[in-house]
């Protein structure tokens, strides 16, 4: 009996496997088409505020292309 435990216990460990991960491609998402603002539209916007909103989109574009960047590691080439 003490054998048979013995056996078994150290067989155990044998049968242990590893979990394989398999990335798959992530999908590229369409950008969203944002609305586009006349120059006349921003006229009425102090010098400060016009520069903000040029910094956000500008910090927002490139955190797309950041995004983007990653998503496409995902992909075989």
């Amino acid at each position: 009996m003490l054998a048979l435990v013995t056996a078994l216990t150290l067989s155990a460990g044998c049968a242990i496997t590893k979990p394989v991960f398999v990335q798959e491609p992530l999908p590229l998402p369409d950008r969203p088409d944002v609305p586009t603002l006349s120059p006349g539209e921003l006229s009425c916007l102090s010098d400060e505020a016009y520069f903000k909103l040029v910094e956000r989109d500008q910090m927002q574009f490139e955190h797309i292309k950041r995004l983007e960047a990653i998503i496409r590691t995902t992909h075989k080439e």
